[in-house]
């Protein structure tokens, strides 16, 4: 009789796993490398590649919605020669005491003289000629009866040069300094920015503090706290945490969020800010959840403290109670909160708008409340 033969034991999940945890640990280094690397990051950070397949005609902003002679497409020059696209669309008190069709271009001085100036800064990807940020404009002259300056930023839509977050900061001031040289007052601009536009816009009036420059206003529209708290947060295809797991281990997580290239981080700056603020968010906004627009909200409050208090020691919910934050539910539409001191600071959150809720017309008209715009002269 033949011995049988002594069978191989056979290799399960168990024997592999440690193998299979090794490459999804590499193959999940390789994508964080991919993602910090400094070219990508500025190409996530900025989309500025994407938003037309074909240059859009940008001369002729009729061509988007806007009405016949009420905008003007025009180029302005950033501190350091770079050319900027921008259009400027005229309040609806002046275009209206125009003729039509106009016997000749927008007189922009005239314009501004009239009635107040919005300085529009977009967010991510596209240019000033896409739709949703055409709807915004529109209203904001219409329904709020407010010149407004938008611009794109270096790299975006015809302007020269990439963006950085040092130039498009620059480019921000630019579109500023033309106002002033067309007879603004800071008492008749608001800054207005909209996602990755609201890091920009804080930069702005922070620089604005520093010089003792007081705007009208500053509007922060779907904001986020810091490019390193959006990082945190961020879900891979909408559901897959891509740098929670690096919290595990705090010393790793600190060098990785170390290396983003864009450091926006509108928290730190909050206290260079004087100006009025109205910070706006969708609760269904799936890029950035409105916790951010509460996290800047209290920081504000932190910043109005005179006592020596440490805001950072205290809940949310004290630090409203100690400055008074009155709330006001609007039914159908959502809650405005409330700080009146020195400054108006207010945060408006709505149940429907997702992440561009700028066009929504309660909205535009809580700006033109807090603003004053409906008062205006």
């Amino acid at each position: 009789m033949s011995k049988q033969p002594t069978p191989r034991p056979r290799r399960g999940m168990l024997f592999q796993a440690p193998k299979l945890i090794a490459g999804l640990v590499v193959a999940y280094g390789a994508v964080l490398a991919l993602i910090l690397s400094p070219e990508i990051q500025t190409r996530v950070v900025y989309g500025h590649h994407r938003g037309f397949s074909t240059t859009p005609n940008f001369s002729l902003p009729e061509d988007f919605g806007l009405a016949p002679g009420k905008a003007v497409n025009l180029y302005l020059k950033s501190a350091d020669n770079t050319t900027l696209g921008a259009w400027f669309v005229a309040s609806e008190t002046h275009y209206r005491s125009l003729p039509f069709p106009a016997a000749k271009p927008l007189d922009v001085r005239t314009a501004i003289s009239k009635r107040p100036t919005i300085l529009f800064l977009h967010g991510n990807s596209g240019h000033r000629a896409a739709p949703h940020r055409v709807v915004s404009y529109s209203g904001f002259s219409s329904r709020l009866d407010v010149n407004v300056l938008a611009i794109d930023y270096r790299g975006f839509g015809d302007s020269e040069g990439s963006p950085t977050m040092q130039g498009v900061v620059a480019d921000a001031r630019a579109g500023w300094e033309w106002l002033r040289e067309m007879g603004a007052e800071a008492k008749d601009v608001v800054v207005v920015g909209h996602s990755l536009g609201t890091a920009i816009a804080a930069l702005l009036a922070a620089e604005l503090g520093g010089e003792r420059v007081v705007p009208r206003g500053l509007v922060l529209s779907a904001p986020f706290a810091s490019l390193r708290a959006v990082y945190h947060d961020y879900n891979l295809w909408g559901f897959l945490p891509l740098f929670k797991p690096l919290g595990l281990v705090p010393a790793v997580s600190a060098y990785m969020m170390g290396l983003t290239a864009h450091a926006f981080d509108t928290l730190s700056i909050v206290p260079k800010i004087g100006c009025p603020v109205l910070i706006a968010h969708a609760e269904n906004d799936l890029l950035f959840p409105h916790a951010q627009s509460d996290m800047i909200f209290d920081a504000f409050l932190g910043a109005l403290a005179v006592d020596g208090t440490n805001a950072n020691m205290i809940s949310s919910r004290e630090l409203r109670q100690k400055h008074n934050v009155e709330v006001q539910e609007i039914p159908a539409f959502g809650t405005l909160s409330e700080s009146k001191g020195e400054r108006r600071l207010v945060m408006l959150k709505v149940v429907e708008g997702a992440h561009d809720l700028l066009r929504v017309e309660g909205i535009q008209d809580v700006m033109g409340r807090v603003f004053g715009f409906f008062n205006s002269t």
